[in-house]
């Protein structure tokens, strides 16, 4: 398995915009979670901010198929270590070669990130 993590980050309250908030950022290498930051900051960055945001993240063909093991089929770090359902095996193989049909070594994903609402402003 690559180097996969389950990412935190702390952005901006998505209502008050003063507190920061903790927001989940899934199965990402440390790569991939710099990017994902840094979109997700120039997003904020422009204002007119959905609590639901997509970015990109790019892997490459042997990242590709244990990202979408881990954040669209829902497998445990734990679980890659095991054999992988044979359909999901097939699924993920098949969804990484029409992103590569193009002869790209790398395959890029679209990523959701949901922005948080800080303690404050949950109360009503």
């Amino acid at each position: 398995m690559t180097n996969f993590q389950y990412y935190f980050h702390q952005f901006p309250c998505f209502q008050c915009k003063k507190n920061t908030v903790s927001a989940d950022l899934g199965w990402l290498t440390a790569a991939m979670k710099d990017d994902v930051i840094a979109q997700v900051t120039a997003i904020i960055a422009q204002g007119n901010v959905e609590q639901e945001l997509s970015v990109n993240v790019t892997c490459t063909k042997d990242e590709a198929r244990d990202y979408l093991l881990l954040n669209f089929y829902g497998y445990s770090e734990k679980e890659l270590a095991n054999p992988v359902k044979s359909e999901d095996e097939q699924e993920v193989a098949d969804e990484i070669a029409e992103l590569l049909a193009n002869g790209s070594d790398t395959a890029v994903f679209e990523h959701e990130i949901v922005l948080q609402s800080c303690t404050d402003c949950d109360i009503d």
